[in-house]
């Protein structure tokens, strides 16, 4: 396997003759580049797997999955200082206009049109793929990607699944077609945003269809963390049913991904420096010569030595947070009189999408919240990540009721999966304000600032789209 995905960009295969930059309501420029048909990239094995590893490469937008939807959701999540970088975004006072805002927005759905450009060329030259086995697994790695892109677009522009009873609130348009030029004005193209459970629903959908589909493994370290499989899938599965409140799959997905294989490494800092890792499920990879850039990587936002954007002054306070604890001795320094993540450290790291941990902390999450009382593997769970952190571990007695449990296991989150793209989610999809910092006032559950606005030059251009309110 070729490390340098960015090498074979789907647009450029796939397209005839243009490279694409896409918004959700489904216009569209253009750019030339290259001149190869579909027919042509379906013409050989090579070429189609080259293909495959194109729609990966839109992965690494530098806006979006190229780290930045991450650092959305934590620099709005109260462990990080202002990051004044990002404008207004991490102030809570964006507006729909804002530069950074759009650039994300399109940097999700122009991933989500790369992996439907594919999957509309796969099918139509399905019978030239080896096997219809293979052709279900590129179209289960493409389906993969387009479900990934919905799921961080979702939560970062609409509010939380159990905002409404019934997730009727408004979401965002889901797109399952890839409207060329020709046709981006069409009624078709025009899209309107879905419900939230209308987003989660084809989402689960995508995911399902990967479960059975994708492989447990591609037979190549870089290739079972790069690319989809069925313990990314599973995972991803996971995880919505977490933050749809279904504790009884959010288990039983749980124990799907164990069942796989998966394990934590002996040292939490081996994911951040190794990357193809037993704890390591899925992430967007990347190298020297290839990364979103130099002024976009995650590692250049967050540390001191480069551009230094991001420092975690309240992570670092956490109280509950001992100098012993692995998680601060190895994975956060003080330099410069502020405190910084070692999580990310220069334009080459990937993007840790799914970790294990994840997994123990959901299955933990979930017992907890599902059981009258303090629930005894949920501690167990927790132990699990204390005791390779060598942190102090839990005990029965350390937990009066099940409230208390929770509390903790949200803090392990807090504490474990830092800077990896959950703060703002967590406290959301539980129902919480987001803490003060020295730059914002409390942002309450439910407010409107605590979900980004739609790119008004989207509402503008398709009559379909509504705004979220307060913007």
């Amino acid at each position: 396997m070729n490390k340098k995905i960015k090498h074979h960009v789907i647009v450029s295969l796939l397209s005839g003759s243009l490279a694409l930059t896409t918004v959700a309501c489904g216009v569209i420029e253009k750019e030339p580049v290259e001149t190869l048909s579909p027919e042509a990239v379906f013409s050989s094995p090579e070429r189609i797997e080259k293909a495959v590893i194109g729609i990966y490469d839109n992965n690494q937008h530098p806006s979006f999955l190229g780290g930045r939807a991450l650092i959305y959701a934590d620099i709005r999540g109260g462990d990080t200082d202002p990051a004044s970088y990002f404008g207004g975004i991490g102030l809570f006072n964006t507006l729909s206009n804002d530069g950074t805002v759009t650039a994300a927005w399109t940097g999700g759905y122009s991933a989500i049109y790369g992996a439907n450009l594919f999957l509309e060329a796969l099918e139509a030259n399905r019978s030239k793929v080896a096997t219809e086995l293979l052709a279900k697994q590129y179209e289960a790695e493409a389906k993969f990607i387009r479900a990934l892109n919905h799921w961080y677009l979702v939560n970062l522009f609409a509010q939380p699944y159990t905002f409404t009873s019934d997730a009727s609130h408004m979401g965002i348009p889901v797109a399952l077609k890839a409207f060329d030029a020709t046709s981006a004005f069409s009624p078709e193209a025009q899209l309107p945003r879905s419900t939230v459970a209308k987003v989660y629903e084809d989402i689960e959908k995508d995911l399902l269809f990967g479960e059975v589909n994708l492989p447990a493994s591609h037979g190549a370290d870089f290739s079972n963390v790069a690319r989809a499989t069925k313990g990314a899938a599973t995972a991803l599965l996971m995880r919505l049913y977490l933050y749809k409140g279904d504790h009884d799959k959010a288990i039983a997905y749980a124990d799907k991904v164990t069942a796989l294989g998966y394990d934590l490494n002996a040292v939490p800092l081996t994911a951040f420096r190794s990357y193809m890792t037993e704890e390591s499920i899925f992430s967007v990879a990347h190298n020297a010569a290839d990364n979103p850039n130099t002024n976009s990587s995650i590692g250049m936002h967050y540390s001191p030595d480069n551009r230094g954007d991001i420092s975690i002054s309240p992570y670092y306070r956490i109280p509950t947070l001992s100098d012993n604890d692995l998680r601060k001795s190895t994975l956060t320094t003080a330099k410069l009189g502020k405190s910084w993540t070692l999580k990310y450290t220069d334009a080459t790291n990937w993007i840790p999408v799914i970790r294990y941990p994840e997994v123990i902390l959901t299955k933990a999450e979930a017992l907890a919240k599902k059981s009258a009382t303090p629930n005894p593997e949920a501690v167990e769970l927790l132990n699990q990540l204390r005791r390779r952190a060598q942190a102090t571990e839990f005990t029965m007695l350390d937990f009066s009721s099940k409230e208390e449990l929770i509390d903790t296991i949200l803090l392990e989150r807090r504490i474990e999966l830092a800077f990896e793209g959950h703060g703002m989610f967590d406290l959301l999809r539980n129902k919480k304000d987001i803490p003060a910092s020295e730059a914002y006032t409390l942002q309450p559950y439910g407010s409107n600032r605590t979900i980004l606005p739609i790119p008004q030059v989207d509402i503008q251009a398709n009559p379909n789209l509504k705004q979220n309110p307060g913007y």
